[in-house]
């Protein structure tokens, strides 16, 4: 039952225009970057904010154009993400197999971000393909 029809049961009526909104409205702002070292040798990208089904398309992008370049290290800093999601373990699933075939290190770093720990602790449960 959902809040909508309780609140019908109850007895309340709402106006035909008063909406709840979604558990994860999307919102513009929500993710951001920046490189926080770079030299030929290594780039350290530092991840904020969250990274959903709506951001993701970002860190996708930065990680892509990073791995092109070839760096020996590609590190990303997570310590700044409040909220990881399924499609950001995919982004990072796929980061992977591309800096292998790309003979780049990649490491990513939780820093203090519980949601990204989270998220690698999941990524390390997963079978390896």
């Amino acid at each position: 039952m959902t809040t909508h029809e309780r609140l019908r049961v109850a007895g309340v009526d709402l106006p035909a225009g008063d909406r709840l909104p979604a558990p994860r409205a999307p919102s513009d702002g929500d993710f951001d970057s920046r490189i926080r070292w770079k030299s030929p040798d290594a780039v350290v990208v530092e991840v904020a904010g969250e990274v959903d089904l709506c951001t993701v398309a970002g860190l996708a992008a930065l990680l892509d154009e990073h791995l092109r370049a070839r760096p020996g290290v590609l590190r990303v800093d997570l310590g700044q993400v409040w909220f990881f999601g399924a499609a950001g373990i995919r982004v990072l699933l796929r980061a992977q197999r591309h800096a292998e075939a790309a003979g780049v290190h990649l490491v990513v770093d939780p820093g203090g971000s519980r949601a990204a720990v989270r998220a690698l602790e999941l990524l390390d449960r997963l079978p390896v393909r």
